[in-house]
């Protein structure tokens, strides 16, 4: 760095240098690279036609990366309304100095110049504020794309800073992510088209028009010449073109009936009569959807027009019970086994027919590079027989339909059926050969009650693993892994439970908000207590763009695939006991990793004590100035303690600052770990909270503890002598409810049956104990979320690492001693 640069600009340096990879030194202000610095000698910002310099430059010449960085002090300055004062913004700024690499600004610079920059990826990026400070700082991520001499400066919507790798497949992905917007702004036209229709009908009515466009061979009349035709002759030839397309493509006549029949509506439908809706809605699909298909990718383009056109119809979300699978979840599922190329894949609850598709590529590809005679035969053979889904959902049948029509594939052996009802017995009874494979991702929420009569998820994996001969594979929300222990016990009972994964939580954004995990059988073998692999595969380098929904942007899926199979492969080298263990499984044991791993610790700081006392030194004005039961916002709660004379003092006890993961990982420091579970060893006393009914409570001054992360837990203030003779009243204790939060009392309570209290046997809680033991038991929060909560028999198998003596006895005063070292502690009352 140079002198007279500004702190953050030093900070910044020192980011990119030090915590990002890059194979080359960033530059700043100036470059050594001669071509670049030619162009930027004009590039002044006050338009003077004087040298501009950005505050840093990244130049990689073998690999064609340029990086230009502008950046400002304070996050006010990130950028003007307008994007027009490049002095003092830092947007701006970067749009200023990229505009001078655009093929009409590289005009009049000569052929050596422009030969140079050929094929560069070209990249701006515009800081402000203290990237070290989590909440200080924004990131705008631009690149200049440039086609057919025409060059945009795009925005990409990144706001962290990548590793050099990582900017590099931003373009990798760029086309990928325009033929997405493509599908999607294609979608949201057809969907206003038929913003008059139900939006159940909607997907059957387009899957009808795509099978109506599909050519094969021979030459489609309906597609040649629908623009020609009124509404009533488009109208009258879309039955007529389905049953002659699928009966060419050898589809039984039942089913095509049952497609036709499902398209009665539109005889009657006045807004299709009467406008051009269709003839637009084919054109848009002629033009602009399937073109797009024939583009030569691993990408689903088919299956994500269909995802994008039923989340703009809102078809897709958790409380309808519909959730599309990720194309690279359905990849991963054929990944997770071996596949031979006579197995049979089942889906029943098939969808638009992802997980078949997924079945089928690794099928067709298996017998290409295989040294089997007859390969042609064999791969019609996989449409026609080793591909069988159920749908029930008529909307979802005519989509998988059409869906596998356009990959050339099986739709013989799909049907439009529920597969708990007996007709779906029969036609797995009826088939030639059972189905080996099983992958489904059921309806989520299910009851299997009168009021929601759908069945659980739980329920669908036993009858699938029941219907498969040698693997089933399940994704589902979590909580199908840990209730229903008669179900589980049964599955176990019959089959051999191999890997639990559990899945990112953004996983099926935007579409809906849920933790899964993928759970991998071996069927027919039954479990007998054998060891099961659990991982948590927190990120899958996914981003959620707007109007792209989750897209590997920058890449990264591949290596996070291949890392998930060497620690699942090689769990004894890489486990840890908190991301990646090794367990057996009997009955009634949990199927998650949640209630096998330890508590990590590595993520524990200083900062997470100090916002502790902090919480409970406010929690204790409040009580003192009868502020608990007031809502009240953080500016009045100063004017509030400024009118009282009470000021916080960021001062610690003791003068000497001790940091935790110095103590953690100090040798001279020993830990040990305490159990909750009752017995003679156990450290701790728990009691569980009792019941106190609504009807029999009245207003007083005891407060009432039960399941919130507010106020301490406290919900109400009851009447003392309403429940002193017959419930236990508690005081100087901790509590931990059913979502695991912790919180210490020093004053009488009242706590119901969603609240264990926690007490030391042989040692006085204080304030400053407290704090210490709350901080180390809320690490466990992540594990009680998504409908798992904590009672006593999951609370028994928890457990903490405390500071001992030599002898094993737990250093209290080691632990006092490092409260009082931290900021505010002297204000702890």
């Amino acid at each position: 760095m140079v002198k007279n640069e500004s702190e953050k600009d030093i900070i910044l340096f020192n980011y990119l240098t030090n915590n990002l990879d890059f194979g080359k030194k960033w530059e700043t202000k100036k470059t050594r690279n001669k071509v670049i610095s030619g162009i930027l000698k004009e590039t002044s910002k006050k338009n003077s036609g004087n040298r501009g310099e950005p505050d840093f430059i990244y130049i990689n010449e073998q690999k064609k990366l340029l990086i230009l960085l502008e950046n400002k002090d304070s996050i006010k300055d990130h950028s003007s309304q307008d994007k027009d004062k490049p002095l003092h913004f830092a947007v701006d700024g970067i749009l200023h100095y990229l505009s001078f690499f655009t093929c009409e600004k590289l005009t009049n610079k000569s052929k050596i110049v422009k030969s140079y920059l050929d094929g560069w990826k070209i990249i701006g990026l515009a800081v402000s504020g203290d990237v070290t400070d989590e909440y200080n700082h924004l990131i705008s991520t631009f690149i200049l794309k440039t086609e057919k001499d025409v060059s945009i400066i795009k925005d990409v919507e990144n706001n962290n800073l990548l590793d050099e790798v990582d900017y590099i497949s931003l373009f990798e992905n760029i086309d990928l992510e325009e033929v997405v917007n493509k599908i999607s702004i294609s979608s949201s036209k057809i969907n206003r088209l038929l913003r008059s229709m139900d939006s159940q009908k909607r997907p059957i009515l387009l899957s009808a028009l795509m099978i109506c466009l599909f050519e094969r061979t021979k030459i489609n009349s309906f597609k040649t010449d629908f623009i020609k035709w009124d509404n009533e002759m488009i109208l009258n030839n879309i039955p007529l073109t389905i049953r002659s397309l699928l009966s060419e493509e050898k589809i039984p006549s039942e089913k095509i009936e049952t497609l036709v029949n499902e398209l009665s509506f539109i005889k009657t439908d006045k807004t299709l009569k009467n406008t051009d809706i269709l003839k637009d809605i084919l054109e848009e699909l002629s033009s602009n959807v399937i073109p797009l298909f024939s583009k030569k990718t691993n990408y689903d383009i088919i299956g994500k027009f269909y995802e994008e056109f039923l989340k703009y119809a809102g078809i897709t979300n958790v409380k309808k019970g519909i959730v599309l699978t990720p194309n690279h979840i359905t990849k991963l599922f054929t990944d997770l086994i071996d596949i031979k190329t006579n197995d049979i894949f089942f889906d029943p609850c098939c969808g638009t027919g992802a997980f078949l598709i997924a079945g089928m590529n690794v099928l067709l590809k298996n017998i290409e590079n295989s040294r089997l005679q007859d390969k042609k035969n064999k791969s019609i053979n996989v449409k026609r027989k080793q591909l069988i889904g159920f749908e029930i959902n008529s909307t979802m049948f005519s989509l998988s339909v059409s869906n596998m029509l356009f990959r050339n594939d099986g739709k013989s052996q799909i049907h439009n059926v529920d597969f708990f009802l007996s007709e779906a017995d029969k036609i797995l009874k009826d088939l030639s050969t059972r189905p080996t494979i099983g992958f489904i991702n059921p309806p989520y929420g299910g009851q299997d009650n009168k009021k929601n009569p759908t069945k659980k998820e739980i329920q669908f994996l036993e009858k699938m693993l029941d219907n498969v001969s040698r693997f089933g594979i399940m994704i589902a929300p979590l909580s199908a892994y840990f209730k229903d222990e008669i179900i589980r016990n049964r599955i176990l009972s019959k089959h051999t439970l191999k890997y639990v994964i559990n899945m990112p939580k953004e996983l099926f954004q935007p579409n809906a908000a849920t933790h899964t995990a993928i759970a991998v059988f071996e069927t027919n073998i039954p479990h007998e207590g054998k060891k099961v692999t659990f991982y948590n595969l927190e990120d899958d380098g996914f981003i959620l763009s707007k109007n792209k929904g989750r897209t590997d942007a920058l890449n990264k899926w591949g290596d996070i695939e291949k890392e998930l199979f060497e620690k699942i492969g090689h769990v004894d080298e890489h486990k840890d006991n908190i991301g990646l263990l090794e367990t057996k499984i009997s009955d009634d044991d949990e199927w998650i990793i949640q209630a096998h791993s330890d508590t990590d610790y590595s993520e524990l700081t200083d900062k997470d004590f100090i916002n502790n006392i902090k919480k409970q030194i406010l929690f204790k004005i409040k009580q003192k100035l009868n502020l608990l039961d007031k809502e009240i916002d953080e500016i009045t709660l100063m004017e509030i303690l400024n009118e009282n004379n009470i000021s916080l003092k960021n001062k610690s006890q003791s003068k000497k600052h001790i940091k935790i993961k110095d103590l953690l990982g100090n040798e001279k420091t020993k830990w040990k770990e305490f159990y909750f579970k009752e017995g003679e060893d156990s450290i701790f006393e728990i009691q569980k909270g009792e019941r106190l009914v609504t009807t029999e409570r009245s207003n007083g001054d005891t407060p009432l503890v039960t399941a919130s992360s507010k106020r301490n837990g406290i919900v109400e203030f009851i009447d003392l002598n309403a429940f002193r003779d017959t419930k236990k009243l508690n005081n100087n204790a901790l509590t931990v409810d059913m979502f695991f939060n912790v919180f210490y009392h020093d004053y009488d309570y009242f706590s119901d049956d969603n609240v264990h209290t926690i007490k030391i046997k042989s040692k006085d809680l204080n304030p400053k104990l407290s704090i210490f033991i709350k901080t180390l038991l809320e690490l466990n929060q992540k594990k009680y979320s998504f409908g798992r909560q904590l009672r006593l028999k999951r609370l028994e198998k928890e457990s903490i690492i405390l500071p001992v003596k030599e002898e094993g006895i737990i250093d209290w005063e080691l632990i006092e001693k490092y409260v009082d070292s931290l900021p505010y502690s002297s204000s702890l009352i």
